[in-house]
């Protein structure tokens, strides 16, 4: 298997405060399941994708203002998942999930339609995992109105996350597999992982160095534990060495950076600093609904953005976006004063200082991947960046090393 990679977006900074910060909040239209973000690529403007009854589209350019400005009522939106300008919307379970064209996101259009499944996770190159009743991967980049089935892979399934080459499936009452997809077509299994005291593995995800595995158990009571975690620095021999319990249910985790971002149901939106990636420590919370205890009320989807920085919550109550300070350091001014116009570009953009040169330039996808460097023998005032072999899209361009900025490519 090759080496686990993934780029920290964000790194937190000594003596920053670790306090989550409600922006924003929409109480009516829209919410409860599933929750996603995407950019237009036109103008930056930031919308939360909002799953419950039908799909929503919620404008959050303004955080503290989000603005519901569409809501399509006839797809289903238990979980939604976005790849470039499309969302892929399904029901929880059997029957037909919907595609829709948010290239307007005022507009939403029906665009295409696939099986249904519980779950969806689309990775950075555009393989989609669906996860229930079975775990059936597909290739959207033929053509993303049509999916291209590859492979069905066990015959339950429930969630699935995808980091680098390792595939987590969690399969409910049968445990999590690991599989290495250096060929998404051909699985191969690396490890299940079961254990008598987890009685659903529902989801999981890994930290930023890829040695430990977080498994969500959604159906734990206190003192059960709610989230274990495991050392999978031997792929083929994954040891539990520590987990966290407490009187709520846990539901999705993101990991960024030094930090995992959890929906917890009654509890709402919790953070957990992981900087010691074998243990969770609770770094803040915050209670998004009134309800209480075990069970399923209140904070169901989750997801840190990035890119913009904004968290977002779908609740029973509503959307909520917050900050956390770790995660809006990414456009750290580093004293470097560094500019990048025009952005958004097309064609090209010009990336200077005022107090320095260019001496290298990396360009990655929102997932990390590395798509351009350059390293310069010798300093430049002005450095011009080649966009012809970028697609339409959001990235991340960082210049010496030091500081990184969001470049808009139409």
């Amino acid at each position: 298997m090759k080496n686990f990679i993934l780029l920290l977006f964000v790194l937190p900074f000594i003596g920053m405060a670790q306090t989550i910060t409600l922006q924003g909040e929409l109480l009516t239209g829209n919410n409860g399941t599933d929750i996603w973000e995407y950019v237009d690529p036109s103008n930056g403007n930031v919308y939360a994708i909002v799953g419950g009854n039908g799909v929503s589209v919620v404008d959050v350019t303004d955080p503290t203002n989000p603005t519901q400005v569409a809501h399509v009522t006839t797809v289903p939106g238990f979980d939604v998942k976005v790849w470039q300008n499309y969302v892929y919307c399904v029901n929880g379970g059997s029957g037909n999930a919907w595609i829709l064209d948010i290239i307007d996101p005022t507009d939403p259009q029906i665009v295409g339609n696939f099986p249904s499944s519980h779950n969806l996770f689309i990775d950075d190159n555009g393989f989609m995992y669906a996860s229930f009743p079975s775990l059936t991967i597909y290739d959207l980049n033929p053509d993303p109105l049509n999916p291209t089935e590859l492979i069905v892979v066990g015959s339950e399934g429930h969630d699935a996350t995808v980091r680098g080459d390792l595939l987590i499936d969690c399969h409910g009452f049968a445990g999590t597999n690991l599989y290495d997809i250096s060929d998404p077509a051909l699985p191969e299994l690396l490890s299940t992982i079961t254990d008598p005291t987890i009685t659903y593995h529902h989801q999981g995800e890994i930290s930023s160095d890829g040695n430990y595995l977080y498994i969500n158990d959604e159906l734990s009571n206190n003192p059960t534990p709610d989230i274990s975690v495991w050392d999978i620095s031997d792929r083929a021999n994954p040891v539990r060495v520590s987990d966290f319990a407490d009187q709520a249910t846990t539901h999705n985790m993101y990991v960024i950076g030094d930090y995992a971002y959890v929906s917890y149901y009654t509890a709402g939106l919790r953070v957990f600093d992981i900087s010691d990636p074998s243990q969770l420590v609770l770094a803040d919370e915050y209670d998004t609904n009134p309800a209480s205890g075990e069970g399923f009320s209140g904070a169901f989807g989750v997801y840190p953005s990035p890119v913009t920085g904004n968290i977002y919550i779908n609740d029973s109550d509503g959307v909520f976006v917050f900050r956390f300070e770790p995660l809006f350091s990414i456009d750290d001014e580093a004293n470097l004063n560094f500019s990048m116009a025009p952005n958004p570009a097309n064609g090209q953009t010009i990336l200077s200082l005022d107090n320095d040169t260019v001496k290298s330039v990396q360009v990655q996808t929102l997932l990390g991947t590395s798509l351009f460097e350059e390293e310069l023998q010798e300093g430049m005032d002005n450095y011009i960046l080649d966009l012809s072999v970028f697609s339409t899209g959001v990235y991340f361009v960082t210049v010496n090393n030091r500081q990184t900025k969001k470049l808009i490519v139409r």
